[in-house]
């Protein structure tokens, strides 16, 4: 969007580079910036260079916000600027925004509607945006564009092209909107002398400065509001609250939360209130009402609404009754406007007059008449009875929250924290007050009543919230505040950091069994007191004197006195000295009490939180630790303690044998393994707290059972989630864990770093899903894939495609109508084609031939099988030679049989090679999947990926197979209830492919053919656009872009201009940079392409679509000049295409090619037909304009394609 001064605000996203490996993307410095509208100037535009203003670069969250950024023009344009404008963003508002994507660079125009607060941010700052019903999709090339509003022609936001996520599912055709006030929140644009127009939502003379809106709030007060505004269920759609003279706290309780509710003056971040924050952009409207007239309210809510003004106060009031959208105000001082009550009732209930609207009205006088009008017009008869049975529950959960409290220990004060305070039971006051409210109650029918329920109210919430904090410092492990949290960096295995606030409040004792605060030892270190205990000795927090009082961590024998106790110290002891890695606990000493035996371990303190209340903040959604990412911050976790088992297993020769919650502590933005006692080698007995099956009585620990405990561990971090998304990522997550968790140590992960691997693959997955962006990582087990599964859509049309007839547009002439591209060559491709194109396991590198397998390329399958009889017999040479056989047996009508069964017998020999391992090699589950695709099983082949799907849940080959076998089933399925459960779940597998790697061609391709068989095209556009430059299966993508552009509308409605706009711009993009090379393809484009343009012409009868079409493309796109023209270049094309048909003794290509030529006579202006003695009459037609405007280059070649 260009704005005064040269000045350009846009998304942030589109100034970032690619993501690198680590996920991260760095800004660019120099950026250059289209202008459009300067090519109204009938010369070109060139690209203007801009400077990225680095210090309004606001970068794009894991929470759907920010995302905004300035850049600097080296001159300003001459072409007008935009000008934002502050509007209520509601719901179901129509907008409309134009958008540039690379394919029409003219630029293509959507209508939308608004679709309230969008993303899946706890406090989201963006608005959905719903394009359904528009023929066209969001795609790149809309971020940063205006978005107007339709009704008002105001500018109220850009457009931010996302897709949704798994926690909050948004189809393809919605997007976001990042509306003016939120623009306005991160970017001065006003201190930079911009001019933003339209009223604020919360006006000045209600909002408070940010940083004042975390403190002297009334917290019962704050939360009620809050509720309210997040229309909560028990609240009504009329608030009631009460502000008098002298209530200074109430009232800035009030103003702090409507600001904190509004998205321009909301505060950078939450203030971390346990009464929680309001929704931001929860507020549309706040407005003191006082000394201000109904007139003046009306004209403040009109412009905040969009309506138009110059109307007198009645008419403005009908205007706002019949096109108000649903909103949310707040009139402070209500009773205090200058306007009689009649007038200010006739307001508000103008306002309420389309229902779903909300008032919260604030009044300064209890007393007030326009209190008693308000109850009487604006409330219904039952309202007090209503607020009376909502505040008595209330009470009742107040009661049994103080109930659980009676029921917990008390909690011991520690140094510099006194104990947690536990609250004076207060509902039985709280609910005799309520009866004196209640109907029958003595102030039941009293003009008092309003504001004797919002006082009661506002004493009921502040009581709950002491409770409930209360029972959450009481309730173990450790409360909120013993920790200091930091939200996480956008990086891929980014985790929140998190820090001890201060480890003296962990002392949970003055004194332990052997040490006593002020004790001192070595005169080095002087203890504090106990703060827990691992499974063979107390642990003590210490201060070392010697370097600056840093905190140390004591560790001791529980039993000085057992012999086994001691020996296993002396073990700990030396074990801990010996180990050396950043994740494990290290040791820096060793102490002895002077006045005792006991002897101490000295440890690095680990300053961080256990797993166990980080376990605490998922059940409770506490952030960070709450929303999607959660998941992969179990992975990150899953992926820290896997390095550290690693290092264990491998270079120690150890296992770590009792992993659980309380063992593993997040410590800024790593982890500690702590309680190193268990440590031991393979198959000694120890502590276990999560017993694998295998395990003896006495904990004998295996490395196969460590990594039975990893999965224990984690599935207990995921069993927290209270509400578990159920997408692609999560269950390749509960996979992973099964299969570390399987009854059989055999099934599960051979080390800890082929579990690391899979892990790694689910969290790229997870991320993927959750943003909407690639995380490519080249795949650690599968080759990438030579072919598209494209189905033929990514192919030129076949020469077979005109052999019934040519286009159907032709009024003079009854020829069949022209074949749909979509309908022939969108077909799912056969089970034998896919079963030789899928991707092909890597080879393994221990296998004797791996070295011959590293350097075979090869065209002839036939002749590699020869070759291969004398290599050395190994599993990778038999599946190999299962593959080759599988590729004869696609290619040979006869003999088809017998390959397969040589292929199944090559499968076989595998399997024996293998022994004992073929139980658990996937690698036999993935050709076993192939080989019954070769045979057309493809219920059997889906059932065998699964099972490889089971065993690698991280790679995306399983998944690729799985979405085929979905599709195939779903075209094969006999009622339509089956068909869209398979549909449903090959696009879930697809989308899931496709999200993590858009060069991956087939997943883009099968979401393709999805959308096409539910005729939706312009979806299917959007699958094959994502399909990135680098990829080998680019040029097929933008050949089945130009032929669904080409191609018959879905709906079976004449094609338009806008459609042959898009075909022309593809096609162009195609030869010019998308890698067309092969001109016999390019004829057969160009033939399709003129079919839908003499449509076009046959379609429009009186007007000239040709002018029009000509009129929205670039200058210097040659267009036919009119039907004859036309007519005579397609018929040309028709011609060319026969030339290409095969020169044989076949009867069929000769019948081709006479066909062929029927196209050419009968679509020609002068309508003669070629006779089928080998006469050709009449003349050649002159050269296609496309042609002349994509002239012959050296480097088109031909292919001789064969029909």
């Amino acid at each position: 969007m260009l704005l005064p001064g040269g000045l350009v605000l846009t998304c942030a996203h589109t100034v970032l580079s690619r993501p690198g490996r680590d996920g991260t993307r760095a800004p660019f410095d120099t950026v250059y910036v289209d202008v459009p509208a300067s090519a109204l100037s009938g010369d070109a535009p060139e690209p203007l260079r801009a400077r990225l203003l680095q210090e309004y670069l606001v970068l794009p969250t894991a929470h759907f916000s920010g995302d905004l950024a300035l850049l600097k023009l080296d001159h300003e344009p001459p072409v007008p600027h935009a000008v934002l404008h502050r509007q209520i963003p509601a719901r179901n508002e129509p907008v409309h925004f134009t958008g540039y994507p690379e394919d029409l660079p003219g630029g293509e125009h959507l209508d939308a509607r608004l679709m309230g607060r969008g993303g899946p941010a706890h406090r989201p700052e963006w608005v959905q945006l719903d394009t359904e019903g528009s023929p066209y999709v969001v795609r790149h090339g809309y971020s940063g564009g205006g978005v107007v509003h339709s009704r008002s022609r105001r500018l109220i936001g850009i457009v931010a092209h996302q897709f949704g996520t798994p926690q909050a599912p948004v189809r393809r055709e919605h997007a976001y909107m990042i509306p003016t006030e939120t623009v306005l929140k991160h970017l001065p644009l006003e201190r930079l002398g911009l001019t933003v127009t339209g009223p604020r939502a919360v006006s000045r003379d209600v909002a408070v400065a940010p940083d004042r809106t975390a403190s002297g709030r009334i917290p019962g007060l704050h939360r009620r509001l809050t509720r309210w505004l997040d229309g909560e269920p028990d609240t009504d759609p009329v608030e009631l609250a009460f502000a008098g003279e002298g209530e200074h706290a109430l009232l800035h309780t009030i103003r702090s939360v409507l600001t904190l509710a509004d998205r321009e003056q909301s505060p950078p971040s939450a203030s971390g209130s346990p009464a929680g924050e309001p929704q931001v952009g929860s507020i549309d409207i706040a407005v003191d009402a006082t000394n201000r007239t109904a007139g003046e309210l009306a004209v403040h809510a009109a412009e905040r609404i969009g309506l138009e003004g110059g109307r007198s106060h009645g008419a403005r009031l009908e205007q706002i009754a019949e096109e108000s959208p649903p909103l949310i105000a707040a009139f402070l001082a209500v009773d205090r406007s200058a306007s009689e009550d009649a007038e200010i009732t006739a307001l508000l209930r103008a306002l309420l007059a389309r229902g779903d609207s909300r008032l919260l009205l604030v009044f300064s006088d209890p007393g007030s008449p326009l209190l008693a009008r308000v109850r009487s017009e604006l409330l219904d008869p039952e309202w007090a009875d209503r607020r009376a049975d909502r505040l008595a529950a209330r009470v009742n959960r107040l009661a049994e929250c103080e109930q659980r409290l009676r029921q917990l220990p008390a909690r011991p004060a520690t140094a510099g924290r006194p104990a947690p305070r536990r609250p004076d039971g207060r509902s039985p006051k709280l609910r005799r007050e309520l009866e004196q409210l209640c109907r029958g109650g003595p102030l039941y029918d009293s003009p008092a009543l309003p504001h004797a329920l919002f006082r009661l109210a506002v004493d009921v919430e502040t009581a709950l919230l002491d409770a409930e904090a209360a029972e959450q410092a009481l309730a173990g492990p450790l409360g909120p505040h013993e920790f200091v949290v930091e939200p996480p960096g956008d990086g891929l295995t980014d985790l929140p950091v998190v820090a001890v606030r201060d480890p003296d409040a962990l002392v949970t004792a003055p004194a332990g069994p052997h040490l006593a605060g002020g004790d001192r030892l070595h005169q080095q270190y002087e203890v504090v007191g106990p703060i827990g205990q691992g499974s063979h000795g107390q642990v003590y927090l210490a201060r070392d004197l010697l370097l600056d009082n840093r905190p140390v961590a004591l560790k001791g024998i529980l039993d000085p006195g057992n012999p086994a106790a001691v020996l296993q110290a002396h073990q700990e002891r030396l074990r801990l000295v010996s180990l050396n890695h950043p994740s494990v606990i290290r040791v820096v000493n060793y102490a002895r009490h002077p006045s005792a035996s006991a002897e101490f371990i000295v440890m690095e303190f680990a300053d961080g939180a256990p797993l166990e209340w980080v376990a605490a903040g998922i059940g409770r959604q506490r952030p960070p630790f709450s929303g999607p990412r959660v998941r992969e911050f179990i992975v990150v976790y899953g992926l820290l303690i896997l390095d550290a088992l690693s290092y264990l297993h491998d270079q120690e020769g150890l296992v770590y044998g009792d992993l659980s919650l309380t063992n593993v502590l997040h410590c800024g933005k790593g982890i500690k393994l702590i309680d190193v006692a268990g440590v031991r080698r393979p198959g000694t007995p120890g502590p276990v707290s999560h017993r694998p099956p295998e395990t003896g009585p006495l904990g004998e620990m295996t490395t196969a059972g460590d990594l039975y405990t990893v999965g224990a561990v984690l599935d207990e971090l995921l069993a927290k989630d209270p509400v578990p998304p159920a997408d692609l990522g999560t269950q390749s997550l509960e996979r992973a864990l099964r299969r570390a968790m399987a009854r059989d140590p055999k099934r599960r992960y051979a080390t800890a770093q082929e579990m690391a691997l899979q892990l790694r693959g689910v969290l790229r997955e997870l991320r993927s899903l959750r943003l909407g962006e690639e995380t490519f990582e080249p795949s650690p087990l599968f080759d990438r894939a030579a072919t598209a599964l494209d189905g033929q859509l990514g192919k030129a049309p076949p020469l077979t495609r005109w052999r019934a007839g040519g286009s159907g547009g032709d009024p003079g002439h009854a020829s069949p109508a022209r074949p749909s591209g979509q309908d022939q060559d969108a077909q799912v491709p056969g089970p034998a084609e896919v079963a030789v194109a899928l991707p092909v396991p890597k080879a393994d590198q221990q296998d004797p031939n791996w070295k011959e397998l590293q350097r075979t390329s090869y065209a002839d399958p036939a002749g590699l099988l020869q070759l291969s009889d004398e290599w050395l017999a190994s599993p990778e040479l038999h599946l190999l030679r299962c593959r080759l056989h599988l590729e004869l047996a696609r290619d040979q009508l006869r003999g088809r049989d017998q390959q397969l069964v040589a292929a199944a017998m090559e499968l076989d020999r595998a399997g024996r090679l293998l022994g004992d391992r073929r139980r658990y090699d996937w690698r036999l589950d993935w050709h076993r999947g192939l080989t019954e695709l070769a045979h057309g099983h493809v219920r059997q082949a889906l059932t065998c990926f699964d099972e490889v799907y089971d065993a690698i849940p991280g790679e995306y080959a399983p998944k690729l197979a799985l979405g085929y076998c979905h599709e195939k089933l779903a075209d094969s399925a006999s009622d339509a209830e089956t068909r869209e459960g398979h549909e449903q779940q090959a696009m879930r597998f697809y989308d899931a492919v496709w999200r993590r790697n858009h060069a991956l061609g087939s997943a883009a391709f099968g979401l393709a053919r999805i959308h096409l068989a539910r005729r939706s095209p312009d979806l299917a556009l959007a699958s094959l656009d994502g399909v990135p430059p680098d990829s080998r299966h680019r040029t097929a993508a933008r050949t089945a872009m130009v032929r669904i552009h080409a191609g018959p509308p879905a709906d079976g409605s004449p094609p338009t201009v806008a459609s042959a706009v898009r075909a022309y711009a593809a096609l162009r993009r195609l030869v010019s940079h998308e890698g067309l090379t092969d001109r016999q393809a390019y004829e057969r484009l160009t033939a399709q392409l003129l079919e839908l343009l003499l449509e076009l012409v046959a379609a429009a009868r009186e007007k000239d679509p040709l002018a029009e079409l000509r009129g929205s493309l670039p200058p210097g796109v040659p267009v036919p000049a009119g039907e004859r023209e036309l007519r005579e270049q397609l018929s040309a094309c028709y011609r060319k295409l026969a030339e290409q048909v095969p020169r044989t003794d076949l009867a069929e290509d000769a019948e081709l090619a006479e066909a062929l030529l029927d196209n050419a006579y009968r679509t020609r202006p002068l309508g003669l037909r070629h006779d089928r003695d080998g006469h050709r009459n009449g003349r050649r037609g002159p050269r296609s304009s496309l042609a002349v405007w994509l002239p012959r280059r050296p480097w088109l070649r031909s292919t001789g394609e064969e029909a």
